[in-house]
């Protein structure tokens, strides 16, 4: 951890940097937003449309032992999760090809912003760098599953949009969002099931997530061991640019199978 830190007062603005402004979908600003959002609905009684009232949730299931997964070896301790070719397959073969050419190894956890994201997988610490441009990896367009949603321990890829809006094309990418939770204060069982259905609602009830991130990114992975790590990420201290204090490296990540990195007992 020998990367010098930038001063935690310098005045240049994070979310509008080209960087950060390109890796994160929402700031600060947003997760307010979300909360107003959700306190509208509630006293409304509006329910948020697109999403079905049962929902097969492939990412609670238990996997297969030959069902692929994806293993980080941070400094802070390794973690594991699963991944979903079949709901994600143009990612999958993206994000696969990456990690088995060692692009993420020496990578960053960059950002985590409230406790509620952390950006991970940037070749630079700090967030307000310039992040090297590299033609092998190119965004795509998102991949949306109606089996997978941003619930605590997921794993989400965005990186901007392409288009002009109202034809915005959300894209992911080779950046990541490790996906927490917001204020549980805001997160009352009766709200989230009138907002988004009694299947949906009772999830973020139960597991927490990020109700606002539905339909939006490339979902393609979600976190079942290593949560101890997952918890040291998430709750890092960070500066006022919201880069950890200390390094969050990803020192290797692989692709293996479920059976061979089952959970400790």
């Amino acid at each position: 951890m020998s990367q010098n830190i930038q001063n935690p007062n310098k005045s240049k603005n994070p979310f509008r940097s080209r960087a950060f402004s390109r890796y994160l979908g929402i700031s600060l600003v947003a997760i307010f937003i979300i909360i107003l959002f959700v306190l509208i609905i509630w006293v409304s009684g509006a329910r948020r449309p697109g999403i079905p009232d049962v929902i097969d949730f492939e990412q609670l299931k238990t996997p297969q032992d030959d069902d692929p997964v994806v293993v980080f070896e941070t400094n802070l301790g390794t973690m594991k999760a699963m991944l979903f070719p079949e709901e994600t397959p143009l990612y999958y073969e993206y994000f696969t090809s990456l990690v088995e050419s060692g692009y993420y190894d020496g990578t960053y956890v960059c950002a985590v912003v409230d406790g509620a994201y952390a950006l991970g997988g940037t070749k630079i610490a700090d967030p307000n760098a310039e992040q090297p441009e590299d033609s092998d990896t190119q965004s795509i367009e998102a991949e949306v599953s109606d089996k997978l949603w941003p619930l605590r321990g997921a794993i989400a890829s965005y990186v901007g949009t392409s288009g002009v809006w109202p034809f915005q094309k959300n894209l992911a990418g080779s950046s990541f969002l490790f996906i927490n939770d917001i204020d549980d204060a805001y997160m009352a069982e009766d709200a989230l099931k009138r907002t988004y259905g009694e299947s949906l609602g009772s999830a973020f009830d139960e597991y927490g997530g990020i109700p606002n991130f539905c339909g939006e990114y490339t979902i393609f992975a979600q976190v079942y061991d290593g949560w101890d790590v997952f918890e040291q990420i998430v709750g890092a201290t960070v500066l006022e640019s919201y880069q950890p204090a200390s390094d969050i490296i990803i020192q290797k990540a692989y692709i293996s199978t479920y059976g061979e990195n089952k959970p400790e007992e």
